[in-house]
């Protein structure tokens, strides 16, 4: 039996979406209000395709459901870089309990525009890519440092991986992901919050380009890292120092640097920062907590250096996001 094929946009241009009020029902709890929806439905499935232009970052998800033997071909209408992310699990929990969970791959490509899909099919349910077009690529690396790597590698005309092999989805990748997926929030507020956790989406995976040689860790190593990752997503209020996490954990210092920065492709401080700002937005957006309770939750004892620290990360202002939802 011949199998069937269809397209998968990966980047498209046009303007036929599919009003909100015609997603189907079984759609509509995954549907992101800042997005642009397009629908297709025919014999052999359905897709969803959700896209949310961010500045210089196009960020897509694909819901998918197709009948066995049913092929999807990846498509884009005009050049881009794509950061692509496979998974075939629930990601909505949005928990992280093991290593096991993070099993699919992140792969970085070169996509030419072009009359024919160029890209292996694929019959994965839910596919996630953020892309950038190449000329973006010099003044995202100034504003984000951690993207230089990806601006220095030389960018042909053909369609090809720019990376030898995947990464896997690490937590932090993940959490930026489903963070992603679950933004229900509006207006300029909203540009401001997917430019932001794009940027950080990429960054990680550039992180993993310039790593140096991998340290070799035990499995008890590894498990004690996971244990004190946990420990800052859940204690944001704390002085998570590494003075701090050194004495809580009864470990060494070298452990919390290095090691640590191998395992999740960011610093310890970064990871705070990062983590701090997503809850400081979400509860910002809710309009229903003061700004004073927002700062003592996340641990500033300053409202100048909360708002500032908000400011020069989202490049939009606290009070701002209050006001747009």
């Amino acid at each position: 039996m011949k199998s069937t094929t269809k397209i998968l946009y990966i980047e498209r241009d046009d303007t036929t979406f599919t009003p909100h009020q015609d997603i189907p029902t079984a759609f509509q709890g995954q549907l992101i209000p800042y997005a642009r929806f397009y629908y297709h439905e025919d014999k052999d499935g359905s897709i969803l395709d959700q896209n949310i232009r961010a500045g210089e970052f196009s960020i897509w998800v694909h819901s998918i459901h197709m009948r066995p033997g049913v092929e999807l071909r990846h498509y884009s209408q005009y050049q881009v870089i794509t950061l692509h992310a496979y998974d075939d699990v629930d990601c909505m929990r949005g928990t992280v309990n093991n290593r096991q969970q993070l099993e699919k791959e992140v792969s970085l490509f070169n996509v030419m525009g072009s009359a024919e899909p160029p890209l292996p099919g694929s019959s994965q349910p839910l596919s996630f890519h953020i892309n950038i077009e190449p000329y973006a690529l010099k003044e995202l690396a100034r504003e984000f440092p951690l993207l230089s790597a990806l601006a220095a590698i030389p960018i042909s005309n053909v369609t090809e991986p720019l990376h030898k092999a995947p990464f896997m989805l690490n937590p932090v990748s993940r959490l930026i992901r489903d963070r992603i997926l679950r933004a229900k929030y509006i207006g300029n507020s909203a540009y401001s919050f997917f430019r932001r956790n794009a940027a950080d989406f990429y960054g990680n995976y550039t992180r993993r380009l310039i790593a140096p040689a991998p340290i070799m860790m035990n499995e008890a190593k590894r498990q004690q890292l996971y244990e004190i990752f946990r420990y800052i997503l859940n204690h944001l209020n704390e002085p998570l120092t590494y003075k701090m996490l050194q004495q809580k954990f009864g470990v060494e210092e070298a452990l919390l640097r290095r090691p640590f920065e191998q395992e999740f492709h960011l610093t310890i401080p970064e990871l705070v920062l990062q983590e701090k700002m997503a809850v400081a937005f979400e509860m910002l957006s809710t309009r229903n907590t003061p700004v004073t309770t927002i700062m003592d939750h996340l641990g500033f004892t300053s409202l100048n250096t909360f708002l500032t620290t908000f400011d020069k990360y989202f490049k939009y202002g606290a009070l701002q996001v209050m006001d747009a939802q």
